[in-house]
């Protein structure tokens, strides 16, 4: 589909429910269209390194992976993938209106008041909440399979230092020169690390901690009702899933300390081993530590990007936020590297 079909899709209210109050929310792999009760989310037909939507037939396998995987978390959520038709959009002949143009999976709509990252914004994200996600994620990570795949700290590296093709791009804004000292700092570190921890890393993987994840756990995900809804499982790329539970977890953490909640990030650290089988020791906090680094690393190089395409207001806050990622991912590095 394209936004013109999208868009046609919308005003026609073709979708199965009412639609008084229709939204649109688009990223850059996909489109989800909100009606009054329901989420419907299409694939855009699009082809990076990291996935492949580029035919029907791919879109269609594609939705029908993310539903089984995020049953695994959310199955009243997430409800059943429907073919889009030449019909729902109202502007086709009448002998090609049952031709099927792509698919959509639908979900049950959930309360935008409760999204997690809105709640942190409005300070009112508290530890009960994070109890709760910690026991549901600890317990999510219990009943998924063990992945015994060797962790390639090569492959690591390459990801974490990926946020260097930035630098001609920093080197430009004020104060870049500092940014980018920085980024260099740390990608040298993270390659101390993962060379010191070998070893460590592959007892992870045998002992069972590498699992089939979630692979996208943060604030943007989440909904935290009494019991926490969390959704939007990463279903195009199983390396992106197939991860440590600690670097799972990790992902969130970093939500927290950005907006300075540091006291939830250790409790969410704690509960978590608590709830699981993890030590609480002092190698496994500082691979916490740099699972963290790496995860605001992630957040520092799309929020940089970001800030090279959006209008001057969004560009400045991408900008702003990207330098805190920056600070975080050096935080981090220090205390793993203790």
């Amino acid at each position: 589909m394209n936004n013109e079909q999208i868009q046609a899709l919308i005003d026609n209210c073709g979708l199965p429910d009412t639609c008084h109050h229709p939204a649109l929310k688009e990223t850059h792999i996909s489109w989800v269209v909100l009606t009054d009760h329901y989420a419907f989310k299409i694939k855009r037909p699009v082809k990076y390194s990291f996935l492949d939507f580029s035919s029907p037939e791919k879109r269609k396998f594609f939705c029908h992976e993310e539903l089984k995987l995020n049953k695994r978390l959310e199955p009243e959520m997430y409800l059943k993938v429907i073919p889009v038709t030449h019909k729902m959009i109202g502007k086709s002949p009448e002998e090609s209106r049952g031709k099927v143009i792509d698919h959509a999976l639908q979900m049950k709509r959930m309360d935008n008041e409760k999204e997690m990252i809105r709640m942190l914004q409005e300070g009112k994200v508290n530890r009960e909440h994070i109890h709760k996600l910690a026991k549901k994620t600890a317990a999510f990570h219990r009943q998924v399979k063990s992945v015994n795949k060797p962790f390639d700290t090569g492959k690591f590296q390459e990801m974490y230092a990926d946020i260097q093709t930035l630098i001609p791009y920093l080197k430009e804004k004020e104060k870049g020169t500092e940014w980018v000292r920085k980024i260099n700092h740390c990608v040298k570190r993270s390659e101390d690390y993962l060379q010191s921890e070998k070893a460590f890393l592959k007892q992870r993987v045998d002992h069972g901690f590498q699992r089939d994840c979630h692979g996208d756990l943060n604030a943007t995900n989440i909904f935290l009702y009494d019991d926490p809804v969390i959704f939007d499982c990463i279903e195009f790329n199983k390396d992106f899933r197939y991860i440590d539970v600690l670097n799972e977890i990790a992902f969130l953490g970093v939500d927290l300390d950005f907006f300075d909640k540091t006291d939830l990030c250790e409790l969410l650290y704690q509960d978590y081993c608590s709830f699981s089988d993890q030590a609480d020791n002092a190698k496994n906090r500082r691979l916490f530590s740099y699972y963290k680094s790496y995860r605001a690393n992630i957040r520092a190089k799309v929020n940089l990007i970001q800030s090279r395409k959006t209008d001057l207001e969004d560009k400045e806050n991408a900008l702003s936020d990207a330098f805190q990622y920056i600070g975080l991912m050096e935080k981090y590095l220090n205390q793993a590297m203790v």
